[in-house]
């Protein structure tokens, strides 16, 4: 099984700040080069994760009402 996320030794984000990049693209911060500066990532990953093409191991959206 490939390790994926934080458990991959070479991430450079958390499941917090992946979380919270697709929250403020949610809710309409569309400026990619000032998402990717604030997390030290380069703008395609920042791109790769609003599209849901890494990190889709994590669920996102508002799931909290399904507990």
């Amino acid at each position: 099984m490939a390790l994926r996320g934080e458990s991959h030794p070479a991430h450079k984000l958390t499941e917090l700040q992946v979380n919270n990049i697709r929250k403020l693209w949610n809710i309409g911060h569309r400026n990619i080069k000032v998402l990717a500066r604030n997390n030290g990532v380069s703008p395609t990953n920042i791109r790769k994760i609003v599209r849901g093409e890494t990190w889709t191991h994590l669920l996102f959206g508002d799931f909290e009402k399904y507990k």
